[in-house]
Parts: C-alpha cells; structure tokens; sequence
C-alpha cells in the first residue's frame, strides 16, 4: 500500500498531466531531502505511471567534499536499480567566465547538463525537487528584485513541457516527515545555509522575521498569491500571444523579428509590454538579461518623434525602428541548406550537423506488441504511407505538419515559435521528408498522418544522434 504522500504525489501528476505511459523521466538528485524524496515517490509509482526513471546529479564543485553528494546518489540509484548520470563542473569559474553570479551559473550548469543526458537517453521529462516552500521564497525573491507577474508567480508545475515539479503541493515539513517514515536520512549540503546566497538569507533570515513580527501565516499568504498571479499571468501569455501574432509582418526572417508599430500601438500597456519581451524572447530563446531598463528604452524610440532609430540589447539582440516597422534582430552564423536522401535501410550521414541517420525497416505480425519511441532521437513510422526516397534536410519557405496527436496542420515557423525554439537555431533543425511532406522534425515530433497503428505490417524504424554516439 502505497503511503499518502506518494498517493498525493500521484495525483497530482495525473491531474496536471506531467508524465505520459513510455516516457523517459530525468530525475535530478542532489542527494538533499527534497530530491531524495522525489526520487523515491517516483519510483514507488513508476509501475503505476508506466515510465521509465534515470537518476541524475550534477558535481558544482563548489565544496572540497563535493563528490561525497555524487557517491550518495550513485549508491541510492543502484539500490533503486535506476541508471544514473553524473558530471562535474566548476560552477565558480563558469560563473567567471558567464560574468553571472554563483546562483545563476549554477542554474544554467544545470540546464544544460539536462539537455544533455535528455538527448543521450530519449528522455522528454525531467522532474525537478522544488516544493512549496520554495515557491514562497522565489515570491519573496523576486519583490525584492522588482520583477513582474512572472516573478511572482513562483514555480510553476510545469514549465516548457519538459520540466516538472512534483512536489510542490508539499511543504518541507512534509518532505521530512515523509522521509522520516521510510527511514531515510537525506545528505546535509553546507552550501543551503551559506548566508552569501541570497535565497538562504530569505529562508534563513527575512522568513522568519515576517513569521514572527508580521504575519504568522506569510508562507500560505505567499503560495495564494502565486497561484492567482499565476493564473493571470497565464492569461495574459494567451492573449499577448495573440496580440503578438497580429502585429506580425512577412518581412520576419530567420534571425529577425518584423512587427508593426502601428498593430502594436492599439493594445493596452500591460500587452505591449509583454509582446516586447516575446519578441525578445522569439529573437534570442529567452528574456534573461533582458530588463526594466531596456523595456523604457525601446519604448523611447517606438514613441519618439525619430522615424529611424536604434538600441543594442542584451545578448546580440538589436531592436530599430524604420518608420512604422518594428525590428527585433540577433547577428547569427548563417546555416547552410542542406538535403540527404537517407539510405533505406543504412546510414546516411549529414556533414552540417557531425551528425547520421540510422533507418531499418521490419513487418509486424499479428498481435505483436511494439513500443513507440518519443520521437526526440528515434521514430517509429507506418513505411506503408511513405513514399521513397526519404529525405533529410532543414526547414523550407511553406513546411507544414501535423503534430502528433494534433487533428490539423500547422507551419512549421508556428510550430518553432510554439516550441519556443530561438531563430537562430530553427535552421539547423533537422527535418525527415517524403514529397516534401514532414515525417519527423527531429528532436521534437512525428507526424500524427504517419503514425503506426494497430493494422500497420510495415514500420520504418529512425535514429538520429551525432557519429560515434549512436549504436
């Protein structure tokens, strides 16, 4: 009998939909009480969701004993019978070299590590240790900052359809508890107490100044306000996108961004705001970096009395005004096109990406069972529809596709967008095509007209991965 905070757990997974039967799961450990029990709860339901679980740690080096939290991790995986990834960095020189503080060049050590063992596994999901205390503190955090509606909103649940959070309808105290009652003593980390980080002061010092001189319930008061602000903030998203695409002109190109001053004039402040940081978000992949400051001057020239002007942005990004047209440009390293026809069955390499395509083709009998890969590094496909020969090449002026599980079509540019897929990266994504209609935009989804099905006899069986590091 499973114990209630792994019955809690669950439901709320199916309720929020954060894990599909067959998928893969990255599980990040770092050996603390909230990872640990992570950890454990999925693998006590991973029967029940039908995944498959892959324990990973990443080493900051931030510590002289820091490999002790990877040893601890690597014994509780073997115990758990789980495969586990480990890599070491050194977030202190990394954060030198990103001129970023200790705390971000952590998160994005992170990141990128996942995206990393992500693409080596198949793993489309990676579960995350954050709880509901932690959702206060990030509130807490990001006031003090000064950020907007995205700040505090806290952690959401979900982010990007890969990055999930099961445990954040847990408070610490039960974490512990749970823990407590499974008999597991989680590995203490020095660093969680450090008062130079400015999460641990809030935690440690500005949290339990309000508990005590304020209000007694600010963890509660904080956590209802994330989620109303979250529940507005998802809102506006929905309708900023909306404002965004109607402001939209064809001279967009691969590493620009067109949109109309006049379109984008007739909404309200709160949307103009945030269509300028989807923009800036569309040209560079993310808004880090990207601030009040920088927000007033684009403003200043959208309603200066200059019909040409321009400002430099962070990270590459220019935004100009040229009369009523808006542009949001990053310098980007031009990408070649390139198109293969794939040896069917064989290897095909593709010398753009260091990069090969393995194809083999089989029946399938009667009753036979087959496992549908996640269509991030390989595909299963219907060979019957398919007509030869199969290509692979990078997107072209009028791709469409139909996602899978999706009933129309959609462009394949909107696809990007909706991925949030940056500019200078949608040229080197690699797409598989038949008649120059998409089969499988690799890395992301198949389409759903080619899928295999129960009276499919014929499967055509893809995998992709960069030479040396595909079997």
């Amino acid at each position: 009998m499973k114990s209630r905070f792994v019955q809690d757990m669950h439901r709320f997974i199916s309720e929020q939909n954060m894990i599909d039967e067959g998928e893969t799961v990255l599980v990040a450990v770092s050996g603390g009480a909230d990872s640990l029990a992570l950890l454990y709860a999925l693998h006590d339901l991973q029967k029940h969701i039908g995944c498959f679980l892959h324990v990973v740690h990443l080493n900051h080096s931030l510590r002289d004993n820091s490999s002790d939290d990877a040893d601890f991790v690597h014994k509780h995986a073997t115990r758990l019978e789980l495969p586990f990834t480990c890599h070491t960095v050194d977030v202190s020189r990394l954060a030198e070299e990103w001129k970023l503080s200790i705390e971000t060049a952590g998160r994005k050590a992170r990141y990128e590590f996942f995206a990393s063992v992500s693409t080596d596994v198949g793993a489309t999901k990676v579960a995350l240790g954050h709880q509901q205390d932690d959702i206060t503190e990030t509130v807490l955090m990001n006031l003090i900052r000064g950020g907007g509606t995205d700040g505090l909103k806290g952690i959401s649940p979900i982010r990007d359809d890969r990055y999930i959070r099961p445990l954040t309808i847990f408070t610490r105290q039960e974490i512990d508890a749970y823990l407590k009652s499974i008999n597991l003593i989680p590995q203490e980390d020095p660093t969680n107490t450090d008062s130079r980080y400015f999460r641990n002061r809030i935690r440690y010092e500005l949290l339990p100044l309000l508990e005590r001189d304020y209000n007694p319930n600010i963890r509660v008061g904080l956590s209802r306000t994330a989620s109303i602000v979250g529940s507005e903030s998802d809102y506006l998203d929905q309708q900023t996108r909306e404002a965004f695409n109607r402001c939209l002109l064809d001279e967009s190109k691969p590493s620009s961004i067109a949109l109309s001053r006049d379109t984008f004039l007739e909404n309200h402040i709160a949307i103009q705001k945030r269509i300028l940081r989807l923009a800036v978000s569309e040209a560079q992949g993310t808004t880090q970096d990207f601030c009040f400051e920088h927000s007033n001057s684009i403003f200043d020239i959208i309603l200066g009395e200059k019909p040409n002007a321009r400002i430099t942005l962070p990270n590459g990004i220019q935004f100009r005004r040229a009369y009523q047209d808006l542009f949001f440009e990053k310098k980007t390293i031009q990408t070649e096109n390139y198109e293969y026809v794939l040896n069917v069955p064989g290897r095909t390499p593709i010398a753009q990406l260091s990069a090969e395509v393995i194809t083999k083709t089989y029946r399938l009998s009667d009753n036979e069972s087959w496992t549908i890969p996640d269509g991030i590094s390989e595909a299963l496909l219907d060979f019957s529809k398919i007509q030869l020969p199969i290509k692979i090449r990078n997107r072209r002026k009028g791709d469409r596709i139909q996602p899978h599980g999706m009933q129309g079509t959609k462009k394949i540019k909107d696809y990007f967008m909706d991925q949030k897929i940056p500019l200078c990266e949608r040229d080197r994504i690699p797409i598989i095509v038949s008649s120059d209609e998409i089969l499988w935009v690799i890395g992301f989804t198949t389409s759903e007209k080619y899928k295999v099905q129960p009276k499919t006899r014929k499967c055509l069986h893809l995998q992709y991965g960069k030479i040396d590091n595909i079997s």
